[in-house]
């Protein structure tokens, strides 16, 4: 399975937040379904219908199920340090020699670093990747414990690939002028560090708007890295350049055996309860937030993912999830705004352990 990498840059970080009450609290990461949902109303604020896209893959709306073939899927954006991408751990995996003491540890780690993650896809032995000692878990395990790297790499990355900030913002109350003191949250890089995300193509010269979605995909993602992903834009945050590297090959995954799933996952109707019973290991997420759409701000419906790192075992060649309608209702039901609110849901998945 060949696979697309981009590289985002964030010269003035940015503001993702997280679940929990407030601003202050933000992630590290970017969601498959968040960089869809941009990329799709930036088609839109070029002119695009959003049809085009949303036409393209299974969905759900208004209890009905569509069924369609994807032309691509997506993978979360991830953290790189120069010339290493970070992979999330799978949650199934263990290692031979981890001692009892460092359990808790090693389910701390979130991310893994390339050559370590290329080990466990292939399905090679991992003794000895864990540190040992005190010396060299300070030196391996980065982000107070959240990323974990080889010790051929220790030097060469980082110790803060990224930072959590909170800066102060004041608003002033239009009636009286009384001001009201909150925080943000904010995401920057170091030096020659950033996220990254995977695309595969499925149907690259399928249309979409009267061009190829290749094309269609370029020029809103050129079109997002001026306007920005996440909150706070107006004070700058969320541009971004970005370069294309060179096509990777990662496993397909295979039907009834282990994938790595890179992606945040909504499974359609009929993949339940089958595909979560069947899963070596997963971990669910919820997911609200607010949206935009010509006549304002709205609040998304809530929905839950089996969240990245989650291992599950598809049981056909069929790509699992969909998109799903989460526009919003009155509480009798009717719908609040005129046009369905589409969030991305398709499995990106690797196949793990050395399957074929």
């Amino acid at each position: 399975m060949q696979v697309q990498i981009y590289r985002l840059m964030f010269d003035n970080g940015f503001h993702l937040g997280a679940h929990g009450i407030g601003t202050e609290s933000v992630r590290a990461t970017i969601p498959a379904d968040t960089l869809f949902s941009a990329l799709l109303s930036t088609w839109i604020r070029l002119g695009g219908d959003p049809a085009d896209w949303a036409s393209a893959f299974p969905r759900t709306s208004d209890g009905g199920y569509i069924t369609a073939d994807p032309p691509f899927l997506l993978t979360s954006a991830f953290p790189y340090a120069g010339g290493t991408l970070f992979f999330p751990r799978p949650l199934s995996l263990s290692l031979p020699d981890l001692s009892p003491d460092d359990i808790k540890d090693w389910k701390k780690v979130r991310f893994i670093s390339e050559p370590l993650f290329w080990k466990a896809i292939h399905g090679e032995d991992l003794t000895g990747i864990w540190p040992t000692d005190w010396k060299h878990k300070h030196m391996q395990l980065l982000q107070n414990g959240s990323v974990l790297i080889s010790a051929k790499a220790v030097g060469n990355i980082p110790a803060q690939i990224w930072q959590e900030e909170k800066l102060s913002r004041v608003t002033l109350d239009r009636t009286n002028l009384s001001s009201n003191l909150y925080a943000v949250g904010k995401v920057t890089f170091a030096p020659d560090c950033g996220l990254w995300f995977g695309v595969t193509w499925r149907s690259p010269d399928r249309g979409c708007g009267g061009i190829k979605f290749t094309e269609a995909f370029e020029h809103a993602l050129v079109e997002l890295s001026v306007s920005g992903l996440g909150g706070d834009r107006n004070m700058g945050q969320g541009a971004f350049t970005y370069e294309l590297l060179d096509e990777i090959s990662l496993p397909k995954p295979v039907p009834q055996h282990p994938a790595l799933l890179l992606s945040r996952y909504h499974p359609r109707a009929d993949e339940l309860p089958s595909v979560l019973r069947s899963a070596a290991s997963y971990k669910l997420e919820s997911h609200s937030g607010w949206g935009e759409s010509p006549g304002g701000q709205f609040r998304r419906r809530k929905v839950q993912f089996v969240a990245e790192g989650s291992v599950l075992a598809p049981p056909s060649d069929v790509p699992l999830g969909e998109l799903i309608d989460l526009s919003p209702m009155t509480t009798a039901g009717e719908p609040l705004i005129g046009h369905p609110v589409w969030r991305y849901g398709a499995a990106f998945l690797v196949g793990l352990g050395g399957a074929r």
